[in-house]
């Protein structure tokens, strides 16, 4: 599994918090179908750090994931982020061959 994971800092004033709020599900449903896409999930810090929202879009293939990082559907989805003056942070991660499924305590 491969994932194009996004970090960014949601919207702090009124204005751009709410347009967020209004476009978020649609972002989510366009990254969804980019070709290859198998999940999405979002987390958010519960302690105030910074970046404070994590995405993870998952991809069966590394070389999906390269391709949807190229693809006009994500840079919609980041220019959409960008209007409201969120700097997403892109990166490419797979699997570590060490942990290739989680590891129960």
């Amino acid at each position: 599994m491969a994932y194009i994971m996004l970090q960014y800092d949601r919207p702090t004033d009124s204005h751009h918090w709410n347009d967020y709020n209004q476009h978020v599900r649609d972002w989510i449903t366009q990254l969804l179908q980019i070709p290859g896409a198998v999940s999405f999930v979002a987390y958010r810090t519960s302690d105030g750090a910074s970046p404070d929202t994590i995405t993870m879009l998952e991809f069966r293939t590394v070389e999906d994931a390269r391709r949807a990082q190229a693809s006009e559907q994500l840079r919609k989805v980041l220019d959409g982020l960008r209007s409201l003056g969120v700097t997403a942070k892109v990166l490419l991660v797979e699997r570590s061959p060490f942990t290739p499924e989680p590891i129960p305590a």
